[in-house]
C-alpha cells in the first residue's frame, strides 16, 4: 500500500509538472517573467520539496536563463542565452556548478537567417573550437567543418538530400578524412 502511494504521488507530480509548463507563445502572452519548478517527493515516508529547475524569459518569451538543480540543491547546470531581433541564439554561457563561467558559444547568421558559424571559447575569450554550416541553393544544410584554435579540421559532416528535399544521410569524418559516422534516414509515405 505503502509503495502504491509513492507511485501515485510521483505520477501525480509529474503530471501537474508537465501540465504547467508554459509554451513560448503562452509566456510571451502571459507576459511571464519567470518561472520556478519545486518537486515534492516521499522518501521514506517523509515528504522533501526542492527546487527542481528555474527559468527567466524575455519580453519574446525566451529562456534567457536556465538552471537545474541536483536533488541536494546545488546547481546541476546553468546556461544563458541572448537573442537577435529573429529570437535566434547568439551567444550562450555555460557555468560550471559554482556558477563560473565554463564556455561561450557565440552565433552568426546569414541573411537567410541560416546559422553560418559557431564559435567555442572558453571563459577567458580562449578560442576553442569554430564551426562553419554550409547551405545548397534550396536553402538546406549541406554541410559543417568544426576546426579547432589553430583552424586545423577536427570534423566534418556533409548532408544528402532525396528529391523532395527531406535529409538522407549525414556523413561525418575526422580530420584526417576517416569516418567516424554515417547516419541513413528513410520515410514511408
Amino acid at each position: 500500500m505503502k509503495t502504491q502511494l509513492i507511485f501515485l504521488s510521483f505520477i501525480f507530480s509529474i503530471l501537474t509538472l508537465t501540465s504547467f509548463s508554459q509554451s513560448k507563445k503562452e509566456v510571451k502572452k502571459l507576459g511571464i517573467k519567470s518561472s520556478v519548478t519545486v518537486v515534492t517527493e516521499s522518501i521514506e515516508g517523509k515528504e522533501k520539496t526542492r527546487t527542481d529547475m528555474s527559468q527567466k524569459f524575455d519580453k519574446n518569451g525566451n529562456v534567457i536563463e536556465l538552471i537545474e538543480y541536483n536533488k541536494d540543491g546545488s546547481i546541476k547546470k546553468k546556461e544563458a542565452q541572448t537573442y537577435n531581433k529573429n529570437n535566434d541564439i547568439t551567444e550562450e554561457l555555460i557555468f560550471d556548478e559554482k556558477g563560473n563561467l565554463k564556455k561561450k558559444i557565440t552565433t552568426e547568421y546569414n541573411s537567410n537567417k541560416d546559422k553560418t558559424f559557431e564559435t567555442t571559447s572558453d571563459a577567458n575569450g580562449k578560442l576553442l573550437e569554430k564551426t562553419q554550416h554550409g547551405y545548397n541553393a534550396k536553402g538546406d544544410r549541406s554541410y559543417e567543418i568544426t576546426m579547432d584554435e589553430k583552424g586545423k579540421m577536427i570534423k566534418k559532416s556533409i548532408y544528402a538530400y532525396d528529391k523532395n528535399g527531406l535529409k538522407t544521410e549525414k556523413k561525418t569524418t575526422d580530420g584526417n578524412g576517416t569516418v567516424i559516422s554515417i547516419k541513413k534516414y528513410t520515410y514511408e509515405y
